[in-house]
């Protein structure tokens, strides 16, 4: 049901987790960093506070007055960005008394129903069904409750028929020891871990579908990405930096401010393409990336490197050369979408709303010196006698001077070198 009615006086959003709940000695800790992440993203409403009962985050005014709709509504878009979130609700704080529970029932539900039936075209049916949780087992059973309530609903209001599995209008009552909660409506959540919880990762972000999934669903465990990408002006346009930038950008509502770093692969490619046989090309390419990855994580303290692979989508992500580039680096390579399907990708892509950007098509670095027969089995051996052809630490030297990171909100360009003293 709507935050916006604005005849019910909520006055308090209950937040609730469901994968945190298993957490046993260290649960505190994530709470404490989605409790965190709510407040970073409230802050702009100066009387609002977030704190925590057993089981729930709770936002409310200091002096638990009733949210104004302009509040509702930052709270209803900022809840969509939290991870470790299962669920929220705009609910009616009171007190477990069941007078004063009825009261607020019967007070606000006739709003419900008028805005429901006015959805449903002035039908004037209706399913309903009452919904009871006991926290303090002390009361009187919840089976007790609920009829009660219903039994006042069905009373006052013609055209409502029960229907306890999947009715249109839904009541809950949550029960505590000492208040109670009311509400009509549950959110969905992000799910996953808190932002924060886990160590920081780089992610290589190509601008294609995958890349940025992949980003996503590292960040639903509760991971903090920063970015990678490559482009290979004046080959390929501006235009494939400003996609990536506008990816980037997107992202980071789910997770904050974080680093892109963007290289111009260039002088790189050229030297691989003339010193190394075509069918390997973008093996090469794809080991030198992920060297310079490396050095980047390393610096910037990320834990791990990310990537939008998937088994046998293309030539470069066959097992035999997933081996091939992995044996590029030490460092742990996550790839989230490793099993998935393009159709399955891409239904996430339009879910978390980078569809739309990452559908614009712009040539990226590796397309515009691709091969036109690439390997899809390259022997490693065959790859490194390629490498002893160039001087890598060179060639990585080259791409470690080519490379900015990029404040995503103003465009301002800071060279790696000056962010990273050597």
């Amino acid at each position: 049901m709507s935050y916006s009615l604005e005849n019910i006086p909520y006055n308090l959003v209950i937040c609730r987790y469901s994968e945190i709940a298993l957490k046993k000695k260290n649960r505190w800790m994530f709470e404490q960093f989605l409790i965190g992440r709510i407040s970073s993203l409230l802050g702009q409403i100066k009387k609002i506070k977030v704190t925590k009962i057993r089981g729930r985050v709770l936002i409310h005014y200091y002096d638990w007055s009733e949210l104004s709709l302009e509040d509702r509504k930052t709270i209803c878009d900022a809840l969509k960005y939290v991870f470790g979130l299962d669920s929220f609700s705009f609910v009616i704080k009171t007190s477990p008394d069941m007078n004063e529970m009825s009261k607020f029932v019967m007070s606000t539900i006739g709003y419900v129903i008028e805005e429901l039936r006015n959805q449903a075209g002035k039908r004037k049916e209706l399913s309903f069904r009452v919904r009871v949780k006991r926290i303090d087992k002390s009361l009187c059973p919840k089976r007790d409750i609920e009829i009660l309530l219903a039994e006042q609903i069905l009373t006052k209001y013609e055209g409502l028929k029960v229907d306890l599995i999947d009715a249109e209008l839904s009541l809950y009552c949550e029960i505590h020891e000492d208040v109670a909660f009311i509400f009509y409506n549950m959110e969905k959540g992000q799910k996953g871990l808190p932002s924060g919880s886990n160590p920081p990762v780089l992610a290589l972000l190509s601008g294609g579908f995958d890349s940025p999934v992949a980003a996503y669903m590292m960040m639903r465990r509760g991971v903090f990405v920063d970015f990678l990408s490559f482009h290979s002006y004046p080959f390929t346009p501006k235009t494939t930096e400003e996609k990536v930038i506008k990816i980037v950008k997107h992202l980071n509502k789910y997770q904050g401010a974080r680093r892109l770093f963007l290289c111009n692969l260039l002088e790189v490619q050229k030297e691989v393409c003339a010193k190394t046989f075509e069918t390997f090309r973008t093996i090469h390419y794809r080991r030198l990336m992920f060297k310079l990855a490396e050095k980047i994580a390393i610096k910037n303290g990320n834990k791990a490197l990310v990537t939008g692979e998937s088994v046998g989508q293309v030539a470069s992500q066959t097992i035999t050369n997933l081996a091939n580039i992995d044996n590029a680096t030490e460092m742990l390579i996550l790839r989230p979408v490793i099993g998935m399907d393009k159709e399955s990708t891409m239904d996430i892509a339009r879910k978390l709303g980078t569809f739309e950007l990452s559908a614009v098509q712009v040539p990226d670095s590796c397309t515009v010196f691709s091969p036109s027969n690439p390997s899809t089995g390259a022997p490693l051996a065959r790859i490194l006698i390629g490498e002893n052809r160039m001087n890598i630490e060179a060639l990585l030297d080259i791409a470690w001077k080519s490379t900015v990171a990029v404040d995503v909100e103003t465009g301002i360009e800071t060279p790696i070198t000056e962010l990273f003293q050597e």
